[in-house]
């Protein structure tokens, strides 16, 4: 019996989406989200633009396709990957991922605004949501094993509380309640909060070491933008 077709089975398939989706980031560095159009993407993908639709259905469709992939990379990172198993490496997850809303602020806050717009049926094909759920729950089975945590934690419920910080901060960027140097440190700060009462006192210094100067870098930035802010005024 012939095994079914997986949505891109055919090699050649997966190398033109994946070329796409190499081209619109490639584009997306250069140029803000909203001038690049569906048939520029399909023309530096050497694709027609059926082609595109095809693949994607529509430009949501190739947003969400694009921030999930750069969210694959970043999980694939070296800094990462090398970085102990863990709260060690959720906390190191959650620092380069604020480092590419800081490369790619406009872009990051397309796929923003399209996520907040996406039916059930759009989450379940791209999974925005629930992989960061998803992968905070696995790094802190890992971590339970290594007795970083207390015995008894809820895993499940905790990985769902550190998804719902991180996108909850995303969410105040992305309507201007915060400025980018702040979500990056209220990030680190959120997930600091979030993990030490559930810790063993080893890591939960370690997190609070980190709370701490997370604080004070938080407060210069803070500061040096009341002054730049107070002398723009005058």
């Amino acid at each position: 019996m012939a095994k079914p077709r997986g949505k891109y089975a055919s090699p050649a398939q997966a190398e033109r989406r994946n070329r796409i989706l190499k081209e619109t980031l490639r584009l997306l560095k250069e140029e803000a989200p909203a001038d690049i159009s569906m048939a520029q993407i399909a023309e530096h993908s050497d694709v027609s633009t059926k082609t595109l639709y095809n693949l994607f259905k529509n430009r949501n469709g190739l947003l969400l396709a694009a921030a999930a992939q750069t969210r694959a990379e970043t999980l694939r990172s070296a800094p990462v990957i090398n970085a102990p198993n863990g709260v060690s490496r959720i906390i190191e997850l959650t620092r380069r991922t604020m480092d590419r809303f800081a490369q790619s602020p406009e872009f990051m806050e397309s796929a923003m605004s399209v996520v907040v717009g996406i039916s059930a049926e759009e989450e379940a094909e791209y999974h925005r949501i629930g992989s960061s759920q998803k992968w905070f729950y696995e790094a802190l089975l890992v971590s339970e094993a290594e007795g970083e945590l207390i015995a008894g934690t809820d895993c499940l419920l905790l990985s769902q509380l550190l998804a719902a910080s991180q996108w909850g901060v995303t969410l105040m960027w992305q309507k201007k309640l915060i400025s980018l140097a702040m979500l990056q440190h209220q990030a680190m700060l959120k997930h600091c909060l979030d993990l030490i009462p559930f810790c063993r006192p080893k890591t939960a210094a370690w997190l609070n070491k980190l709370f701490v100067s997370t604080m004070e870098q938080a407060s210069k930035a803070t500061e040096k933008t009341w002054i730049d802010e107070t002398r723009m005024a005058s």
